[in-house]
């Protein structure tokens, strides 16, 4: 059944079976769908509201993201309470969300976290409707790559590339970017306006990056700080298997 919106025709979901894990079911009251046609494969954590307030949940069809997809969380990976994530997200293994994180891939999809790549507290994923970053020859609206360390109250927005081993430090603001793997952008760092920077680069605390110029003449990672991501990277991939295991905290 497709619905309308200012003109662009959406798929839209027709089920009141609150179990029901199919974004597009259109069994209406009388819902059949079980585990043998569940569309969410096995290896991902189950859609829902848990009770510590985790939220993995489809994205509302709209215009700009007129598919609606439940996001795709490895069950190898863990996620601390109040955090939500919100449409087509892929989360691959031994990522750690811890409290309080926002991932909505609602105005721009789909989003990609990679290996082992830690998300603290109070972050906000989020890409400007409708615009996208090439990874490979696929569009994303964010990319963030393996063993890459989101610190508390950062705020990535897409459209936004973030390669390997890269430090994000405490509320480092970034708003459309492409970022070079083993790069380090410290504490209250502000990046913005499409800048390419390139890998193994260094932004420093408060620093602002928002012309090209800028970040082509941005310093080499200083040798003080080039093992800090690392560090914080095993810290965090024990910690989240500690917390899921010896707590009821993380799912």
């Amino acid at each position: 059944m497709y619905g309308n919106y200012n003109g662009y025709p959406y798929f839209k979901r027709n089920c009141s079976n609150p179990n029901c894990l199919n974004p597009n079911c259109q069994c209406g009251d009388n819902c059949h769908c079980n585990t043998e046609h569940n569309c969410q494969p096995l290896e991902y954590k189950k859609p829902g509201i848990y009770p510590r307030l985790q939220i993995i949940y489809f994205n509302p069809p709209i215009k700009e993201v007129p598919q609606a997809e439940y996001p795709k969380i490895s069950l190898k990976a863990v996620m601390g309470p109040n955090s939500y994530v919100i449409g087509d997200v892929h989360v691959e293994d031994d990522v750690m969300i811890g409290w309080n994180n926002l991932i909505r891939a609602d105005s721009s999809s789909p989003y990609f976290i990679g290996k082992k790549t830690n998300i603290q507290d109070f972050a906000v994923i989020h890409c400007h409707p409708s615009q996208h970053i090439e990874v490979n020859g696929k569009k994303y609206g964010v990319y963030i790559g393996e063993e890459v360390s989101i610190l508390h109250h950062a705020q990535p927005h897409g459209p936004l590339y973030i390669g390997r081993n890269t430090f994000i430090g405490e509320g480092v603001s970034i708003y459309g970017a492409t970022i070079g793997k083993n790069s380090v952008i410290m504490h209250g760092a502000t990046i913005a306006n499409h800048v390419k920077i390139s890998e193994g680069r260094f932004v420093e605390p408060g620093q602002t990056v928002w012309k090209q110029d800028q970040a082509d003449q941005l310093p080499p990672v200083p040798a003080e700080f080039k093992n800090l991501n690392q560090e914080i990277v095993d810290h965090y991939y024990r910690l989240g298997k500690a917390y899921r295991m010896h707590t009821k905290l993380f799912i």
